[in-house]
């Protein structure tokens, strides 16, 4: 009974949103004060405990919201400054095929984002970087999500996994385990189901663009998933030989930022060259691109869609006639356009060329000094942002972790805090660790890189804030209802627990739903375990917590009904990894940057399915190994 009250709340949640498209503003705050009562009726959580715990939540969500802020803040400051525009073209120079710049930037990009700094940043800068280059902003936020899958286990530096492991290390060694040995197979394994899931999320991509996306049907066949296939199955391979060795010999730190960095390098290089690159190029119409919203007659009269079928069919002729007369017009003047364009193009060409060499001349300092107006922000400055933002994450992520007692380690610790009368730290907030705080640092050093007048700065700052103004709501309710659900155990009250038939005392909302799932499906927990790890990441918006709240359950539940627990514990990993293109927080942040706010429940059913088939292939893929 307690599972099914628990699971209520995040029922309320996906119901409104994903059912009835209620936005997430109106959505999550519902969802809380529901989550409230039930707490307070049925885990006798006093009101104190209640207002404590969602004073915490929206203390936390500003760790969030400086995140979406300071992503927001240098997607802004980059197009104020006409940097964007030369960002979009060196994407659209080495190839326009939407379904190729897909993989670069959603997935081998985000994968380093979430490789560096994790917590949602990937999707944040990803989702606006593919919107900019012309991606329909629905389908930016949409791919950004789903390609931030695989990385997420080995995110942040390999935070996740090491939690996973710092769970249950303990309980290895009382059972008379090696902890060391069992980190490194949990490691291994779950590198080698995220890698089994590679090439159907690169897949599950191009499906969703080309067969959703498309504005016509001619641009909606079969071929073109067909013929990008053998980029995907080389980007794959590329990717995954570096994750699964890396994997194996270094531990779970740099799994995903050494695969994704090395992966991006040799992709960008060989597509430069044309290398598996379909000749036929699947692009974005213009139309789709600044439409937010598509049209629906499921609400018009009948006589009403049938008027604006006559007027269409009366308009297409005219255009029709006018086409026509166009087209002649064209046929007199095309010897004369091709000669002129020939000559100007030669012409050109000859310029630019001569350009190239001279700046290919000269030194890197001068190339960053460079004024050239007539020509936009040269490409290596338009990529100084981002370059920073990638080398100072990697590094202070790497150096801490590598490192701990070091001045780097140390910015883990420096917090600013909010104590009790009692001297408690109520709420703490680590301000020097936090990526959105780099984030922001690099948008003020851009003012001077991209040498932005005032005016523009002002620009990008107001509009940073005023998108972000749109994800508070629902990230703040949303991270309180977390709170609640986690810590809402009363041990005073005893219960028998589904999978062990031990009475002890309640657990939190949270462990009682997982301990209901369990019991459920004991008899398949191969199937069950990765799902638990979506639940677990849809409703705390994190692989770590995920892992945090649901991987001493896991271990022992592996232990109850004889399965492998390494094997178990590595789907509890990957399953938290999928659910991050379903968690709230997420679907909220990447909205929030992509100005898609308000369209949460259209992401999370359209990536509802991904998922779903994700959860799917990893059991099965369990299933097999342990065979």
């Amino acid at each position: 009974m307690y599972a099914v009250l628990a699971f209520i709340p995040i029922l309320f949640v996906i119901g409104f949103m994903v059912a009835l498209n209620v936005p997430a503003k109106k959505a999550i705050p519902g969802g809380w004060l529901i989550c409230c009562i039930i707490a307070f009726l049925f885990w006798k959580m006093d009101v104190s405990g209640l207002v404590r715990q969602t004073a915490i939540g929206f203390l936390e969500s500003f760790s969030v919201l400086l995140v979406i802020f300071g992503a927001v803040l240098i997607m802004n400051t980059l197009s104020e400054a006409g940097a964007m525009d030369s960002i979009k073209g060196m994407f659209c120079g080495i190839t326009t095929d939407a379904r190729v710049q897909a993989v670069m930037i959603g997935f081998l990009f985000g994968a380093f984002i979430e490789g560096a700094a994790g917590f949602g940043t990937p999707a944040a800068l990803a989702g606006p970087l593919m919107a900019s280059v012309g991606f329909h902003p629905l389908a930016a936020t949409a791919i950004a999500l789903i390609c931030n899958s695989v990385p997420v286990p080995f995110g942040a530096v390999g935070t996740p996994t090491n939690t996973a492991i710092t769970v249950v290390s303990d309980a290895v060694v009382n059972a008379g385990g090696n902890s060391e040995v069992f980190a490194s197979e949990v490691t291994f394994y779950s590198a080698v189901l995220m890698a089994l899931t590679t090439l159907a999320v690169l897949l599950a991509v191009i499906v969703i663009e080309v067969f959703l996306f498309a504005e016509t049907p001619e641009k909606r066949r079969l071929k073109y998933v067909v013929e990008i296939l053998p980029f995907l199955v080389y980007v794959t391979v590329l990717f995954n030989g570096c994750y699964l060795l890396i994997a194996r010999f270094l531990g779970p730190e740099l799994v995903s930022l050494g695969a994704s960095a090395i992966s991006m390098s040799v992709v960008l290089a060989t597509s430069r060259k044309g290398v598996l690159i379909p000749k036929d190029k699947w692009e974005f119409s213009q139309s789709a691109k600044g439409r937010t919203n598509t049209q629906s007659t499921l609400f018009r009269s009948g006589f009403l869609v049938k008027i604006q079928k006559l007027m269409e069919r009366h308009f297409e002729k005219k255009y029709a006639l006018l086409d026509q007369e166009i087209d002649s017009l064209n046929r007199l003047k095309e010897a004369e356009m091709k000669e002129v364009l020939k000559e100007e193009g030669i012409q050109l060409k000859q310029l630019e060329k001569e350009l190239d060499d001279y700046w290919k001349r000269q030194s890197l300092i001068k190339r960053l000094h460079r004024k050239d107006f007539l020509f936009g922000v040269p490409i290596l400055r338009a990529w100084v942002p981002y370059i920073l933002i990638g080398i100072v994450l990697a590094l202070t992520r790497v150096i801490s972790t590598l490192r701990p007692d070091s001045l780097v380690g140390a910015m883990k610790n420096i917090r600013l805090a909010i104590l009790t009368p009692d001297g408690e730290v109520f709420w703490g907030f680590a301000f020097l660790w936090n990526p959105g705080g780099i984030f922001i640092i690099v948008a003020v050093c851009s003012i001077f890189i991209l040498r932005m007048r005032m005016v523009h700065v002002r620009k990008a700052w107001v509009k940073s804030l005023d998108q972000v103004r749109g994800a508070a709501i629902p990230l703040m309710f949303g991270v309180a209802m977390v709170y609640v659900l986690r810590n809402s155990a009363n041990p005073s009250m005893e219960v028998c627990y589904l999978i062990s038939g031990k009475t002890a005392g309640m657990g939190s909302m949270l462990t009682m739903m997982a301990d209901g799932l369990g019991y459920l499906f004991k008899d398949f927990y191969l199937w069950v375990a990765p799902l638990v790890g979506v639940v677990g990441s849809f409703i705390s918006g994190s692989n770590t917590v995920s892992n945090t709240l649901f991987g001493g359950l896991q271990f022992e539940t592996a232990a109850l009904v004889g399965l492998p627990q390494v094997i178990v514990l590595a789907l509890q990993n990957a399953g938290g990894a999928i659910g991050n293109m379903i968690c709230v927080n997420n679907v909220v942040s990447a909205c929030a940057t992509t100005g898609m706010s308000g369209s949460e429940g259209r992401i999370i059913r359209l990536n509802i399915i991904p998922c779903l088939l994700l959860w799917l292939l990893l059991a099965g893929c369990a299933a097999m190994i342990r065979v």
